[in-house]
């Protein structure tokens, strides 16, 4: 009966050390004000505020338009999703690795701006989304921080645009 108790212990002692440990946030800036259900958006990329390496900003915009894919919106223009990068820190593996997610040391984040635009490009809206990335297998990937501001933005998206 000890050795099990050991084994799923060791077990579940791995899968945490194994998972990255990341985190997500939005603050609304502007409210979306709408007034009839959202069926499909439109991704555009704005002129950042930093320097962002192309394959970070192209990844993001890949996982972005798949989330909302998933998510059950189509590829037209009722929106625009209009981003642009206000902040960006990639951190550093080692340290999240090596420090495991002992407070900071290491830690990568990814800040980007969102306006919604309707079909006549008005403003209805503005958030800004994070993602963070603390520790994780390896020290973890930044792409995980990139995921964790997408399913933010897409989970605000949905909320607010599926009355």
């Amino acid at each position: 009966m000890t050795t099990n108790k050991f084994h799923i212990l060791s077990i579940a002692l791995t899968a945490v050390i194994l998972s990255a440990c990341g985190s997500g946030r939005v603050m609304v800036l502007e409210p979306i004000q709408i007034t009839q259900p959202v069926t499909g958006v439109t991704i555009e990329q704005d002129k950042s505020t930093v320097d962002v390496d192309p394959e970070i900003a192209a990844s993001f915009e890949k996982t972005l338009r798949e989330k909302l894919t998933e998510a059950g919106f189509k590829n037209n223009n009722d929106i625009t999703l209009q981003y642009r990068f206000i902040q960006i820190n990639e951190g550093n593996r080692f340290s999240r690795w090596f420090f495991g997610g002992i407070g900071n040391a290491g830690e990568g984040t990814l800040m980007t701006e969102i306006k919604y635009l309707d079909a006549n490009r008005q403003e209805i809206g503005k958030v800004q989304a994070e993602g963070k990335i603390g520790s994780g297998a390896f020290g973890g990937g930044f792409s995980n921080a990139i995921e964790k501001s997408a399913d933010e933005i897409v989970e605000y998206t949905t909320k607010l645009t599926k009355k």
